[in-house]
């Protein structure tokens, strides 16, 4: 975490006598770091202490030099999520760094007035400082209040519902909500890598009325209740009614659109190509069973080609490991002009992270691509039937590192558990049961983060992550969307 601290005090005289003779030089240079920063004064008079983003604070800064050019600085955070190789999660990462909100003159007192926005970006405690150059002369706090919407309001069960949020915090406590539907707990929402700036999304269930929607700042996927007894009680603790109509349910089993992952995705490696050698897919990626079809130019004429497909075998909690495995496509043979054409199902194999294909020639590569496997669903049977009855589902395309190896499901927006997609190379079978009063009853599988290697701080693992549109690492998945309807 990154930590604010304003210093007091330089260090005293019998402080400086303990240090040895050796030291003087590097304790000097420090002495004046120190006396440089508490020469910074409160120079600085704001109209608000805290607001919104967006909102206008006038300020009067004094003690300034007459008729001189000074800045209005701000200390601005980035966050990111930092990966290890292509599947290792390490964490969320923060830097912060100082921009200027607004540049003016001083008068013939020393005096400046002006006004600034408050800025996009995470909210919380901020710095605001007058500056002139690289020199800070002043500063004050500043609460940065994050701001919340719900829409719609209203609307039948199936209803896409979106949580909106701005300036949530870049700290341990106040970087991850906890969203409860009909107090029952349905997930995460983070904006780390949005810097503040995030959209949950769930869905409608429910009897026909009203039910109530509540986000909590909290930690390890459990929302503070008394947060008006903690220390923060100045955060915000909203609420939100909303209101299911008896219009026609929105139950249509789907695989949402693949988000791209936070900070632009994991970074493959670079693919390797022979001059003069092209390949392309028809599709870059796809669900398991879809057509589609690789071809190749710049080969060598008339000879024997195989299609090698790479996958990932092996199991994080068996003991025995996991590594690189290959499997032969195909064998093609080019044509007088080096050409190919491959057409093909996509394997039944892995999701999350691409594919890489090889074009291979004797015993050298010539070609690569890269293909991703989508999740899909496959089967959900029964589609009825009374309470207790079993429901058996069959997803493809799970994936395998440690940000896309689970899904995480609730039942009607309760959060029931996780499953892994590893060991069973992609495939995920599981077995739920019907509860609820008769009507339509829906199953979401969210994304979410199986393993982090930095925990401290703050653990993200194991829980819905709501924000998977925009704020998740790693390979950008997709959250699945089914229904059951209970019977009399």
């Amino acid at each position: 975490m990154i930590f604010l601290m304003t210093v007091l005090a330089a260090c005293t005289n019998s402080d400086a006598n303990n240090n040895s003779e050796g030291d003087s030089g590097e304790n000097e240079s420090s002495a004046n770091a120190e006396e440089e920063t508490t020469k910074l004064i409160n120079n600085i008079e704001l109209s608000l202490t805290q607001a919104h983003i967006g909102e206008t604070v006038e300020f009067t800064a004094d003690q300034l030099e007459p008729n001189e050019d000074y800045q209005i600085m701000w200390n601005e955070y980035d966050g990111h999520f930092e990966l290890e190789g292509l599947y290792t999660f390490v964490g969320p990462q923060y830097t912060d760094r100082d921009i200027v909100l607004v540049e003016g003159t001083s008068n013939d007192d020393g005096v400046w007035e002006g006004s600034f926005e408050v800025p996009d970006g995470f909210g919380g405690n901020h710095n605001v400082v007058v500056a002139q150059g690289d020199t800070k002369i002043g500063q004050t706090g500043f609460f940065v209040i994050p701001t919340f919407s719900m829409e719609p309001e209203s609307g039948p069960v199936g209803t896409e519902i979106k949580i909106k949020a701005k300036g949530l915090g870049y700290d341990t406590y106040k970087s991850m909500w906890q969203l409860t539907y009909d107090n029952k707990y349905t997930g995460a929402i983070t904006g780390m890598s949005t810097n503040g700036t995030t959209v949950a999304k769930i869905r409608a269930t429910g009897h026909v009325g009203d039910h109530h929607i509540s986000v909590r700042s909290g930690y390890l996927g459990s929302p503070y209740i008394n947060f008006g007894d903690s220390p923060h009680a100045r955060w915000p603790a909203p609420d939100f009614t909303f209101t299911v109509t008896d219009e026609e349910p929105i139950v249509e089993d789907f695989v949402e659109e693949a988000p791209e992952g936070a900070d632009g995705g994991v970074e493959m490696p670079a693919l390797e190509n022979k001059d003069g050698v092209e390949v392309v897919l028809e599709k870059e990626e796809g669900i398991v069973g879809e057509e589609n079809s690789i071809t190749a130019s710049g080969l060598p004429e008339n000879e024997e080609v195989e299609i090698i497909w790479n996958t990932m075998v092996g199991s994080r909690v068996s003991g025995n490991g996991f590594d690189e495995d290959s499997d032969q496509l195909a064998t093609v043979t080019t044509d007088a002009d080096g050409n190919l054409t491959y057409d093909f199902e996509i394997p039944d194999d892995l999701g999350g992270i691409p594919h890489r294909m090889d074009v291979v020639v004797g015993d050298e590569v010539y070609a690569q691509a890269y293909l991703r496997i989508l999740p899909s669903i496959v089967s959900i049977e029964p589609k009825s039937g009374p309470v207790g009855t079993p429901i058996k589902i069959t997803i493809k395309g799970g994936g395998w590192t440690e940000f896309d190896n689970a899904y995480y499901m609730t039942y009607d927006n309760a959060y029931m558990g996780y499953m892994c997609s590893f060991n069973s190379q992609g495939t995920l079978e599981f077995t739920t049961y019907a509860t609820g009063e008769p009507g339509h009853h829906l199953m979401d599988l969210y994304p979410g983060l199986y393993m982090q290697k930095e925990k401290n701080p703050l653990d993200m693992t194991l829980i819905p992550q709501l924000t998977y549109s925009v704020d998740h690492p790693g390979s950008g998945m997709p959250a699945v969307r089914m229904s059951f309807e209970v019977t009399e």
